[in-house]
């Protein structure tokens, strides 16, 4: 869990970790606080979680990878402080388990969890499906004009569609299981709510971001997500797990 002020938010979060087992289910929980102050340390004790810091803000990819190289096991779950949990501790284990059977056997190298449900703020994904793949004249003559945008949004329709894997064969198919499991030629990397494999984070995500910097940024540091979302991405052949998912994104602490 990597968290950058934002404590009420934070708190929250974890109450909702706690009462749904999650912590139960991993064998090392850990929180990277940028900025570490008493506080952090007060709120890592309060819920009884080791924890690491920074005294200044590193960044999203400085703080992650601050994160992950101080941890030991084979698959992570990757969240920041303003991501609660919406479901119960029977859905919550039973999508832990599909994940990690998701990335050991090889099917997906990423598994996004946050809820199609619920999926919270900051969430224009459908919008932004609906606009080349919506009903209607328009979307029709963008994905005229623009196939290869139309085919990056493409994967979005797991968040829209109840069969999406109908709507998009080739891109979009399924697991033994029933999950989603996406091209990333039409879906793109995120940074919320995903589970991967440590050394897959560590060697391939964070070691090309790192070697392919953007000159966009987020708070003056890189943040992965610009730093992937391009061409790298696509081409490189990786599946995305999409269940049902378990975590919404409500941040109502600014500070």
């Amino acid at each position: 869990m990597l968290c950058w002020r934002g404590y009420a938010d934070f708190a929250r979060a974890l109450e909702s970790y706690q009462a749904a087992g999650l912590f139960e289910l991993f064998g090392e929980a850990m929180v990277f606080f940028q900025d570490a102050d008493a506080e952090a340390a007060a709120l890592a004790a309060r819920f009884g979680l080791d924890w690491r810091g920074s005294a200044e803000n590193l960044g999203i990819l400085g703080g992650f990878k601050a994160m992950a190289s101080a941890m030991e096991s084979e698959l992570l779950l990757l969240l920041e402080n303003d991501l609660p949990l919406v479901e119960d501790r029977e859905e919550t284990a039973r999508q832990i388990e599909l994940a990690t059977r998701l990335l050991l056997s090889g099917q997906a190298q990423v598994v996004r969890l946050r809820s199609v449900r619920e999926p919270g703020q900051k969430f224009d994904t459908r919008a932004k499906y609906a606009r080349y793949h919506g009903e209607g004249m328009l979307p029709l003559l963008r994905r005229s004009l623009r196939p290869g945008k139309a085919k990056r949004l493409a994967g979005s329709a797991v968040y829209v569609h109840e069969q999406a894997d109908r709507h998009h064969r080739g891109l979009i198919d399924r697991s033994d299981e029933g999950t989603y499991l996406v091209s990333a030629a039409a879906l793109p990397w995120t940074n919320q709510s995903i589970m991967l494999r440590r050394d897959f984070f560590l060697e391939r995500i964070l070691a090309h971001a790192e070697a392919h910097p953007s000159r966009r940024r987020v708070n003056g540091h890189p943040d992965i997500e610009k730093e992937w979302n391009g061409p790298v991405w696509r081409r490189s052949g990786w599946k995305i797990g999409v269940p049902s998912g378990l975590f919404t994104h409500e941040r109502t602490d600014r500070a």
